[in-house]
């Protein structure tokens, strides 16, 4: 139970109330222990008149007030506050002096007591204070010995994390060093001891160490985790300075720690041919449908930094647009006049050719889907229309206007497909690949399909779920122990996206984009926690700060995620972008889309339905 007032999940009124109940208390007190002096034996506190005590408390409570002794906080009651009380007591004795001639002939209380009576009351007054906040830097202190802090790697920065640290003493109290190069020719850094790095967990049980803050960029993510790995068994809390610029921000945010990306996937970043990115998009009209999603956005911004001649930004929904707007104008380098933000719907293909009647269009990007599964499998109408009708018209466009290259942003959820989203992302490459076969000889266009699987950054994936329930300190929601899921960060998703389309020279061809191992979720939560700073919740941990919950898994949701129909993965000029040998030679396949069409006209399709065109 916390003793401290300024502490305690009160709100500032509460607080408040609480001093001003024990100041009344101390004034009525103070009031009858007058008369029993002034009177040599035990006053009865009914004998004295009821007016008394409502004077003496109006006049202190009502000084105190206007001038702001509530205002002061307990854990902050220093001599200066004690000589502001002493003042406010002087100056209500003389009013409690002048009130007591006022009301002399209305009812008596002897002059003494309005001296007496305030001395008591300030002496009181201090007493009480103090206690509070002796009380208060005795909890404090107590919570300095139960975080002790170990600090790994000593070096330039050390010395400012240990500096700092002691300005924040609620946190923890440092205890050690540990020296993970055994360079520092010192043993001894501001009065605490630096030990070798093979003490290490010799001072951790000892010290009985509650937290370590590693402080070194020179340790590997591997080195790292392997920490995290052995210390979370026994509780142990581990911070990473690297993750911010000094130790002033990183204590500063100490509670609001965001792993990176990169961290918390375990892998370094993807590097991409920049020249390539740059041969790609210099000099070209480029349309991009969904542009703003957040892929397409995010696409925007990668196409403008690379010099493209106009960027026609198409979306149906104007406020993604205003925020996709937003988003270039505070990027002071990019030219905002060069994109174009073009408000309509790729469904409507009257729309489509009219507003791009005069325009010559080099390239087109298409990642206008709804994509998430659960929505789906709720609104199959909805995502059907606009993924498989969509598909098909913006296609159908890209041919008839002579257009270049057309890029298909999928999904690896149209491998083996058991979602609505599935379904409809692998009818919608299938009417990609008929179309390039159907027209081939009368059209260039070429056609680049790419898949990948969950990016972050994108709307609703999970790690961003998983740090906002950090936030709030809710429990971390996952479907299932056993469903993983592959992960890439949404820059180098699109960088790569846009480098799969220039290596497709000819034809129509499914790219997948190799994003490394499946990483189980309910393991990558635990990392967040850890990473995070904080510990797991659970039966062996009781005492834990975030719990994990598994909820089951959505409707039309998989276990495990695929990325091409076969084994028979090419390589191509870069690592991370895979050709995908499937069977494309799709029969009676136009008949498979207008029959999609008839019913979706009537509005009786279905996932059981769809399963018949796949």
């Amino acid at each position: 139970m916390k003793l401290e007032i300024d502490k305690i999940n009160l709100s500032n009124f509460s607080k408040k109330f609480i001093l001003i109940s024990l100041d009344i208390l101390i004034i009525i007190f103070a009031v009858i222990f007058s008369y029993s002096l002034r009177l040599d034996s035990i006053y009865n506190p009914l004998d004295i008149d009821y007016r008394v005590y409502l004077i003496f408390i109006s006049v202190f409570i009502i000084i105190f007030y206007l001038n702001n002794i509530y205002q002061i906080l307990i854990s902050f009651f220093d001599y200066r506050s004690i000589i502001k009380i002493i003042r406010i007591v002087i100056f209500s004795q003389i009013i409690l002096f002048f009130l007591n001639i006022i009301f002399y002939k209305s009812f008596f209380f002897p002059r003494s007591i309005s001296i007496i009576a305030p001395i008591i009351s300030c002496i009181l007054f201090v007493l009480v204070r103090i206690t509070l906040n002796y009380l208060i830097n005795l909890k404090k202190n107590k919570s300095n010995f139960e975080n002790k802090i170990l600090i790994y790697g000593v070096n330039e920065k050390s010395l400012s994390l240990l500096k700092d640290l002691r300005n924040y003493p609620d946190y923890g109290k440092v205890t050690a060093f540990v020296d993970r190069k055994n360079k520092y020719k010192k043993r001894e850094l501001s009065g605490i001891k630096i030990f070798k790095n093979s003490e290490f967990d010799k001072v951790v049980k000892q010290h009985q160490i509650t937290e370590i803050i590693i402080n070194s960029r020179t340790y590997s993510k591997k080195e790292i985790d392997n920490l995290y790995q052995k210390f979370e068994k026994k509780n142990i809390r581990i911070r990473n300075l690297t993750e911010t610029e000094n130790s002033r921000n990183f204590l500063k945010k100490l509670f609001e720690i965001k792993p990176s990306f990169y961290d918390i996937i375990n892998r370094s970043k993807i590097i991409v041919n920049k020249d390539i990115l740059i041969k790609s998009i210099k000099g070209r009209n480029i349309l991009i449908t969904g542009a703003g999603g957040s892929i397409g956005s995010e696409l925007c911004i990668e196409v403008l930094k690379h010099k493209p001649k106009k960027i026609y930004a198409l979306d149906i929904s104007e406020f993604n647009l205003f925020e996709l707007m937003n988003k270039i104008k505070k990027i002071k380098k990019f030219d905002e006049r060069i994109l174009i933000p073009v408000l309509g719907d790729c469904v409507d293909k009257n729309f489509l050719f009219n507003r791009f009647n005069d325009i010559k269009i080099d390239d087109l990007y298409h990642a206008a889907a709804y994509k998430h599964v659960n929505f789906g499998e709720k609104n199959p109408y909805s995502m059907i229309k606009n993924n498989i009708l969509g598909t098909k018209i913006i296609g159908e466009f890209a041919l008839q206007k002579k257009i270049k290259k057309f890029i298909f942003i999928s999904s690896d959820k149209a491998v083996n497909p058991k979602s609505i989203l599935g379904f409809s992302k692998n009818i919608g490459e299938k009417i990609i690949i008929n179309l390039f076969n159907k027209f081939k000889k009368r059209y260039k266009t070429i056609f680049t399909i790419v898949r990948f699987g969950n990016v972050i950054g994108s709307s609703g994936s999970v790690i961003p779920i998983f740090l906002n329930q950090i936030a709030s300190m809710s429990s971390l929601t996952v479907t299932s122990k056993k469903v993983t899921r592959y992960f890439m960060s949404i820059s180098e998703a699109i960088q790569l996206v846009i480098n799969a389309s220039y290596f497709n020279k000819k034809g129509a061809h499914i790219y997948a984009l190799d994003m490394g191992k499946q990483i189980n979720i309910f393991e990558l939560a635990k990392r967040i926690i850890r990473l995070s700073g904080l510990t797991l919740k659970n039966k062996k941990n009781i005492k834990g700060d975030i719990a994990i919950k598994i909820i089951g898994l959505k409707k039309g949701e998989k276990l495990h995620e695929e990325l091409s129909l076969g084994k028979n993965l090419v390589k191509t000029l870069h690592p991370r972008i895979l050709k995908c040998n499937e069977d494309m030679n799709y029969k009676n396949f136009d008949n498979k889309v207008k029959k999609i069409e008839y019913l979706l006209n009537r509005k009786i399709i279905s996932k059981n339905i769809l399963k018949n065109f796949v």
